[in-house]
């Protein structure tokens, strides 16, 4: 049986669709073969859909993890307009205020969270509506007294440091916003094979156990060995 003839587009309507320095930047990598151009656009589609699957699971573990330690002191923190969570400073002044900054917003973000919750929100939907950004925001360097040391410290095996933490996260939670709005992630910019390694680190350090399952059934790689233009990736 031959195959299906696949539709076609000029490099006009390739432009129009992408936009032109998008298009181009598929086109570059494939000597102008406009063929070759959109079956990459769509290779990288499909990766960056298992990239950002791979790391839903990672926030998902890290939200539990965090939750866990934060409800240990906190049991209503994600539900309790009152929880004395984020109302918490200390220091100098100039801590103070960035600290008194990190927690205005992350009581909006709350707010926002719990808003088409119902009147009484369970406790577990408000934390999984919570964007990966506030999760980043929690170990910023101002939070290190209050929220790192004597909570999501505990969160990680190997006592690792939170600068070291915060850098991971920070870089993943940038990655998944490229993923999300199909950029591409074959670009040397976004360090591709980057931030898939700090995806797994910092998955490895919340649980072991979890990044392994989670490696093992990530289509990710047979995905990146179909990248239809040689050495790419």
């Amino acid at each position: 049986m031959q195959p299906p003839v696949q539709p076609a587009l000029s490099h006009g309507e390739f432009e129009s669709w992408l936009s032109q320095p998008r298009a181009d930047r598929y086109l570059s990598h494939c000597n102008g073969d406009i063929a070759v151009a959109i079956e990459l656009y769509f290779w990288n589609s499909r990766l960056a859909a298992a990239a950002f699957s791979d790391t839903c699971h990672l926030e998902v573990a890290l939200r539990n993890a965090y939750d866990r330690q934060l409800s240990a002191r906190y049991p209503d923190w994600a539900v309790d307009p009152a929880s004395d969570l984020f109302t918490r400073t200390q220091g100098i002044q100039a801590a103070v205020r960035k600290q008194a900054e990190l927690n205005r917003r992350s009581q909006q973000a709350l707010v926002d969270a719990r808003r088409g919750l119902g009147s009484n929100p369970q406790h577990g939907k408000v934390v999984a509506a919570m964007t990966f950004g506030f999760w980043t925001k929690m170990t910023d360097h101002p939070r290190t007294a209050l929220f790192w040391n004597p909570m999501l410290s505990r969160a990680f095996a190997g006592s690792p440091q939170r600068a070291a933490v915060h850098e991971l996260v920070s870089r993943i939670n940038k990655f998944r916003n490229r993923l999300a709005h199909n950029e591409p992630v074959f670009s040397t910019r976004t360090g591709l094979h980057d931030r898939l390694a700090d995806a797994e680190a910092l998955l490895n350090l919340i649980s072991p156990a979890t990044a392994a399952v989670v490696k093992a059934n990530s289509p990710v790689p047979a995905i990146m060995a179909s990248c239809p233009v040689s050495n790419l990736v």
